[in-house]
């Protein structure tokens, strides 16, 4: 049986972090389940990072924690935190992410955010002993090239967004997600999917669009409605769902419609 982690151990186990240039502000460190994805269901420990260079009009993920502070839920599900001053530390994550490991059986630790790829230095020095506990998987918005090609040789999985400006409201990153594709496929251990969060007002040409980035039709395509998470609206009916299911399941050879189910299960 696994050993459940206790607040005062994970208070007293880590040492006082100093602030150097290779540290990172987090929001939040827990253990639950994949709720997006190929890989939904699947218990993670995820490590929440703070801050984004985007502003996605969906986005349901706040940029900093209430208190400023890394929110550690030391007993998986309790909603009991205990908090950790930011920026932090290399060596204090890992020491937290090593006992919230001992808490379960884990697939794998999710570097999400905000967006982790802002914080390269500090991850080139966190994956190599988070990869020794379990697979990194990265969750990223799959713009930032030059970023990936510092930690790709201890990624695992990367979970990359294609951010459609039907959904964003923002200007198309397109160029920029091709890049971030084509350097990913340069570690062939490296596991690629891509998620992309659609409504009613997803288009033909952006559909086309993701055909010329994902130039490997087995690379698995995740289809998330965009759902408000205040009234559990889906900003798409079901026959226009279905259609764009349909025009990217003739290209590729796993598309897949699967909606944020850690919100239906009221999870972190």
């Amino acid at each position: 049986m696994p050993t459940s982690l206790s607040t005062p151990s994970l208070q007293t186990a880590i040492p006082p972090q100093i602030a150097t240039a290779k540290t990172a502000p987090l929001q939040e460190i827990f253990s639950s389940i994949q709720g997006e994805g190929v890989y939904v269901g699947k218990r993670q420990i995820f490590v929440r990072f703070a801050h984004c260079h985007l502003k996605c009009a969906y986005c349901d993920t706040p940029m900093t924690s209430t208190t400023g502070k890394c929110h550690v839920e030391a007993i998986p599900g309790s909603s009991q935190h205990v908090l950790f001053e930011n920026p932090m530390t290399p060596d204090v994550l890992l020491g937290i992410l090593t006992q919230l490991n001992q808490t379960a059986r884990h697939h794998s630790i999710s570097f999400t955010g905000g967006e982790p790829l802002l914080y390269h230095g500090f991850l080139k020095s966190v994956f190599p002993e988070a990869q020794r506990l379990a697979p990194v998987y990265l969750e990223t918005s799959g713009t930032q090239a030059e970023f990936l090609a510092e930690v790709l040789p201890w990624v695992d999985i990367i979970a990359m967004d294609i951010k459609l400006p039907s959904a964003t409201q923002e200007a198309d990153q397109f160029e920029n997600h091709r890049r971030f594709y084509d350097a990913a496929q340069q570690n062939p251990n490296t596991e690629i999917y891509i998620k992309l969060v659609f409504n009613n007002d997803t288009t033909q040409a952006e559909l086309e669009a993701v055909k010329e980035i994902v130039n490997d039709r087995k690379t698995p395509i995740i289809l998330q409605p965009e759902t408000s998470l205040a009234d559990r609206t889906v900003y798409i009916q079901p026959r226009r769902m279905f259609e764009i299911e349909n025009t990217l399941a003739a290209h590729f050879e796993d598309v897949r419609i699967i909606p944020q189910t850690h919100k239906m299960l009221n999870v972190l």
